[in-house]
């Protein structure tokens, strides 16, 4: 019925409820503190609006912003279109349409932990260096196959967008774990400011693609703004480039020698008056 749907959504309100007082009665802020603290960091007070500001001056981040929007505002976008786009274009039933769209859901059992295990890979294989390539490697990965997923059309068995929507959705997930392998490094003394950023350009990337591709393009063809998205998600992917810093180097170039042991002397003389 219309409201069954409704109704249902009492039950994960009640599990969140539950869920956030477990962790604010039970659960530390910090491994070692019940109460996360501010001075323990070094600093004298919270962040504040010139904080922010004084990030976002950083083009690196802004650009961690918007890879994220292409990730995670991505997987955001297909938890909202999935379900129609095969209800509708594919002729399901609703429900067969769910189980299917869930199927994309269904790989954040792993694949994001995959995204962050394979960035510390390979930044213990080749340094710095490695998380950039393999946070490349997971956007344009699902660049390709999102592009893929739009190229499936309702002349071809279901069961094909299906097995291309997986590995769409493996590298979706794996690309917010090696976006969350580089930042951070991206900004240490800012961490906080850096994290909460780029996890809100992911919800700035939903507002992009539903607003802008797929309500505008999805009235004249069904698969147009599947297509349109993946060229938003490869946009993103190749400004990779622009990621360097002097004491952990690019996608093309090694840290400078001189920058890398101020950084390790750096490091060092913290650790010792901690």
């Amino acid at each position: 019925t219309n409201s069954a749907w409704r109704v249902s959504m009492i039950v994960p309100a009640v599990l969140f409820v539950l869920c956030a007082v477990s962790l604010k009665l039970f659960c530390w802020d910090t491994p070692t503190a019940k109460r996360y603290l501010v001075s323990e960091t070094g600093k004298k007070k919270d962040a504040s609006l010139m904080d922010y500001v004084e990030v976002l001056k950083d083009f690196r981040v802004v650009v961690m912003i918007f890879q994220y929007s292409a990730c995670f505002g991505t997987e955001l976008a297909m938890n909202a279109k999935l379900a129609t786009h095969f209800r509708t274009y594919f002729q399901m039933q609703s429900g067969d349409a769910a189980v299917l769209a869930g199927c994309f859901g269904l790989m954040n059992l792993f694949a994001r932990s995959l995204g962050g295990i394979s960035s510390d890979l390979a930044f213990a294989k080749i340094g710095f260096q490695g998380r950039i390539w393999v946070q490349f490697i997971a956007l344009f990965g699902e660049a390709i196959m999102l592009f893929a997923f739009a190229c499936v059309d309702n002349t071809q068995p279901w069961y094909v967008a299906l097995i291309v929507l997986i590995f769409f959705s493996l590298f979706v997930q794996m690309a917010e774990g090696t976006s969350y392998g580089i930042v951070p490094f991206m900004n240490p003394e800012q961490l906080a400011v850096v994290s909460a950023l780029v996890g809100a350009g992911g919800n700035l990337g939903a507002v992009i693609a539903l607003w802008c591709i797929y309500k505008p393009l999805g009235s004249e063809n069904e698969l147009l703004p599947f297509k349109v998205h993946a060229g938003y998600v490869m946009f993103w992917a190749l400004m990779n480039v622009v990621y360097y810093w002097p004491d952990k180097g690019g996608m093309f170039c090694r840290p400078s020698t001189t920058a890398a042991e101020a950084s390790k002397a750096k490091n060092n003389n913290s650790e010792e008056n901690v």
